[in-house]
């Protein structure tokens, strides 16, 4: 199996412009289907601890795809974004441009130790934050995620230590109730994971992330994920793994 990636039609905008998803794969039989309709994740097929692979995506919810928040009179979620495929010895990908101005230049890259690596830009004038809301199914899920402070919904940032988020060892995602945003604070680092003990399927999200807004979906279960990039932007990387 080969690196490669596809591209085909998916209609068109109400103004009439074309819309098109792409399928990243990588040698491990990962793939990723991404839409140029708001440059969105739209599912993403990773390995269990047999090899088996199933989508751990919930896509169709409300506002998928890159938010540049304030956002200047578009919501660049509801845009096509100009694409260009890219193919590398050890990475596949596709570049994506959103409309107007500012422009925000998204890379998703998919390489062979099953990370999917999202790149953005924008105008480091722009006073604003880039996001990425996608929702995780995993069964069972747990949910650790390394952060010293939070803002609960309806409540004021404090210290994560103490609260009903304090999410640094492993909790079950049932357990949690309502939403909640963490924070980065001065040289510190943000990072969730989340398992599934009955597949194996883990995933580490990591990168330059300023907030990472976690919230219970629907089903139960539903883990939904906000990463945010304050300009002029970062990366935000999502690791899969297969535990034994």
């Amino acid at each position: 199996m080969d690196l490669n990636i596809t591209q085909e039609a998916a209609g068109h905008t109400a103004d009439g412009l074309p819309l098109s998803i792409y399928t990243l794969c990588n040698r491990q039989g990962m793939a990723v289907r991404i839409g140029t309709l708001g440059a969105a994740l739209l599912s993403l097929h990773a390995p269990d601890r047999h090899g088996l692979l199933a989508n751990v995506l919930r896509s169709g919810l409300a506002g998928d795809g890159i938010h540049l928040l304030p956002a200047p009179g578009r919501a660049l979620h509801r845009l096509a974004w100009h694409a260009v495929p890219l193919l590398e010895d050890a990475r596949v990908g596709v570049r994506l441009v959103s409309p107007g101005t500012p422009a925000v230049v998204a890379r998703y890259l998919l390489d062979d130790a099953n990370t999917l690596t999202l790149q953005c830009e924008v105008s480091a004038a722009t006073p604003a934050s880039l996001s990425l809301p996608v929702g995780f199914e995993l069964d069972g899920q747990l949910l650790t995620v390394q952060a010293q402070r939070v803002i609960p919904a309806g409540a004021h940032a404090q210290a994560v230590a103490g609260t009903s988020w304090d999410c640094r060892s492993a909790r079950p995602v049932a357990a949690l109730a309502g939403a909640a945003r963490f924070l980065a604070g001065p040289g510190q680092a943000l990072a969730l994971r989340l398992a599934d003990p009955a597949t194996g399927r883990q995933l580490e999200l990591a990168g330059d992330l300023a907030s990472l807004r976690v919230a219970c979906g629907e089903p139960a279960g539903c883990l939904l994920v906000e990463p945010a990039l304050d300009a002029p932007g970062g990366t935000i990387a999502f690791h899969f793994s297969a535990q034994a």
